[in-house]
């Protein structure tokens, strides 16, 4: 069974005891994980009575004691964060939340096959700083609020950069994490509610039926934010509309008063208090029951002020058929469709809210129809019932492993003694759906006919024969004439180990990829007999934006700049193809590809091994090479300028400035060492020097015009 974490908000008890939207979820994804057996759960909860675990054979609530005085502390903090504006916040107990996370993960056989953080950005830091560079498992953090101090744009930027996936609870919410940052990777799930069929569950009240009053209600938490004050004067300016006699036809209970009021429900309580014989200020009541009051009422309102992320109310409103009043709130036009009224927040806005409940409270058969609507439409859209709430959240987090054709183009000059080493690799793969593109670049050492002769023992072998165009015209040739889903490029005197494509096509589909990287060792002659590697690559795994790939391309060896050591989507390659005629092709191109991705993983593991031989083009003198790296590097600066990314631009100029500094120690040509620090004086000085690296950097790169070592 498949091993996941859930980590809650930590703010209320999972399963739900107390309450609470999120919580109630989170329990619906753990009571229905055991009826259909799917995962092994570990959910980090904060600490309840453990009787109320008793039922559950899936799930290891991890409970977590939240201290009187860490809550007492932590409300200061939050007080103080909301008071000082700051860019993001957290919690002290957040700490003990990654303590308990990071102790129970290391007490696993095996990594988790994914983890799920709900709501809180402090803690889903928190536990991408436990997981990378240790373990591989995708994470995801479920966004249910809308962008605040808890879930702020730099955090948002934060989590996307670390390659965490999003999980929104509305299309508002998605367009929210993407206007934080458009790179971030958003799935899309939705809240649900019970349906039952509308005999069962839309019974019409006597009252409805003979009576003449017409009662409205508000169900919610009594704040500034859900507009109950405006809706209090609402009401008091649609009485004044009606006649009179029928003023006590027509009554309001607003249901959601604390226990200890605040300064806003009192507000609240003295405006209905104006017209108390027809408003009623009510204290919380459960979900349960509230459940079953729905239907004591003929319209519900929801004066939204501030954004709504979801809805729920709205929802549960539609699927038992009562006519609702909404605003134009974040996700609430997204949610009610045609089954509700909707007022727009304006300065009229009570005005408007009186004239919309007026229309609906003198119409029979406006209150009707629209009842009508708003049942059909809660049914329009299948994730709105609650029963496919766990199936949706199953899709996301374990993705299907497809098993469409991978393409391997093979580029091939002059490697007779090499090439059928390859070849078997590649042929010998555990991941049978692949296409092996030999590109004969006119070899004449009898290559192109070990390449035809290949292809006669095996189908899935395709030869193309072409003019020597070098390293490059051969990788287009083979891009150009593949049929696969994915490309891999795979050198023909390298080689891999059997279940490279296997691992890295899984990772890629499992982690929602663009591009999965693997790490590569130096293999040499003896490698056969002796099984002597070097390996090169970093030995921490991970995952990262496109674009903050592009950074570990450049500041690390675990992407790398290399083309084949990497697993692509196919339509990373519209529009970008190997520049022809020159050296160091892969600095011209990885960039380019890495920018387009959305999301880029990298496993440590070394399937890729990288035969070294003195005659290969990197065996080619640094004198042949460096004039073409380093214009593959300005191009580079240019294209993240264009962009309009000046922080990779930076990058790009650290490496072109090392790169030169690199070549300078390796030649000995004065005319060459000349050309190289003429290149490096232009493209430094202290206005323009990059400084994404920090002040030390900064000065080392300037000194370098001064003092060259």
């Amino acid at each position: 069974m498949k091993h996941i974490a859930i980590v809650t908000p930590c703010i209320l008890p999972v399963p739900a005891t107390e309450g609470g939207a999120v919580e109630e979820l989170i329990t619906r994804i753990v009571n229905d994980n055991e009826l259909n057996d799917d995962f092994m759960i570990d959910l980090f909860s904060v600490m309840d009575d453990a009787e109320v675990y008793d039922y559950l054979n899936n799930t290891r609530v991890i409970g977590i004691k939240y201290k009187k005085s860490q809550k007492f502390a932590d409300r200061v903090l939050d007080k103080l964060q909301r008071t000082i504006a700051v860019e993001q916040s957290y919690r002290l107990f957040d700490k003990d939340i990654e303590r308990a996370f990071e102790e129970r993960l290391s007490s696993l056989d095996e990594p988790y096959y994914a983890v799920i953080v709900e709501n809180q950005i402090s803690i889903a830091k928190r536990i991408a700083a436990v997981c990378r560079g240790s373990y591989e498992s995708p994470i995801f953090f479920h966004m249910h609020n809308d962008v605040d101090i808890y879930r702020s744009p730099k955090g948002i930027r934060d989590l996307t950069a670390l390659g965490i996936q999003f999980i929104a609870v509305s299309n508002y919410i998605k367009q929210q994490i993407l206007c934080c940052d458009a790179d971030a990777m958003v799935h899309l799930l939705y809240n649900g509610t019970k349906l039952k069929d509308r005999d069962v569950d839309a019974k019409v009240d006597e009252h409805k039926t003979t009576g003449k009053e017409i009662r409205f209600l508000y169900a919610g938490r009594v704040i500034p934010e859900k507009g109950v004050l405006e809706l209090a004067e609402a009401f008091a300016k649609f009485t004044g509309m009606v006649d009179v006699n029928d003023r006590t036809n027509y009554r309001l209970d607003i249901i959601g008063f604390s226990c200890n009021a605040t300064k806003y429900e009192n507000k609240v309580e003295a405006q209905a208090g104006k017209i108390s014989d027809r408003i009623s200020c009510k204290k919380r009541v459960s979900t349960a029951d509230m459940d079953r009051m729905y239907n004591e009422y003929d319209i519900v309102v929801m004066p939204t002020m501030n954004e709504e992320p979801f809805g729920l109310v709205a929802l549960e409103t539609m699927s038992k058929g009562i006519p609702l009043i909404v605003t134009n709130s974040g996700a609430l036009p997204e949610v009610v469709g045609d089954g509700a009224v909707i007022v727009s927040r304006s300065s009229n806005f009570t005005d408007d809210l009186a004239e919309a409940m007026l229309r609906l409270a003198k119409s029979k058969t406006a209150r009707e129809e629209l009842g009508k609507r708003a049942y059909e439409r809660s049914r329009e859209v299948s994730a709105f019932d609650i029963k496919n709430y766990y199936p949706n959240f199953i899709k996301i987090i374990d993705k299907k492993i497809d098993d469409d054709k991978i393409s391997i183009v093979v580029p091939v000059y002059n490697v007779s003694d090499y090439l059928e080493r390859c070849v078997r690799s590649l042929l010998g793969q555990t991941y049978t759906n692949i296409e092996v593109l030999l590109i004969d670049d006119g070899s004449t050492d009898g290559s192109g006919k070990l390449c035809d002769g290949f292809a006669q023992v095996d189908s899935r072998i395709r030869v193309i024969h072409q003019k020597n165009m070098g390293l490059s015209g051969a990788r287009n040739m083979g891009l150009d004439n593949s049929t696969g889903k994915y490309i891999f490029f795979c050198d023909s005197d390298d080689f891999l180990q059997k279940d490279t494509l296997a691992y890295m096509h899984e990772k890629l589909c499992r982690d929602n990829a663009d591009i999965v990287a693997c790490g590569f060792s130096y293999v040499w002659d003896d490698y056969t007999e002796m099984g002597r590697e070097e390996v090169f690559t970093n030995c921490k795994p991970g995952t990262w934006s496109g674009k903050e790939a592009s950074v570990q391309m450049m500041r690390s060896n675990n992407i790398c700049t290399v083309v084949w050591n990497k697993l692509y989507k196919r339509e990373l390659f519209d529009g970008v193809r190997f520049p022809v005629g020159v050296l160091h092709e892969d600095e011209a191109t990885t960039y380019k590809l890495l920018y387009k991705a959305k999301l880029v993983s990298y496993t440590s593991k070394t399937f890729y091994k990288y035969y070294q031989r003195a005659s290969g083009i990197m065996g080619i003198g640094i004198i042949r090479r460096y004039e073409d790296i380093i214009m593959a590097l300005k191009d580079r600066i240019s294209f993240y300028e264009k962009n309009g990314d000046m922080r990779l631009a930076q990058h790009a100029m650290i490496s072109l400035l090392e790169q030169i500094k690199y070549c300078y120690r390796n030649v000995e040509d004065g005319q060459d060492k000349k050309r190289l620090t003429s290149l490096y004086d232009e493209s430094v000085s202290m206005s323009k020097l990059p400084g994404v690296l920090g002040g030390k950097k900064k000065l080392s790169l300037w000194l370098w015009k001064y003092i060259r070592y």
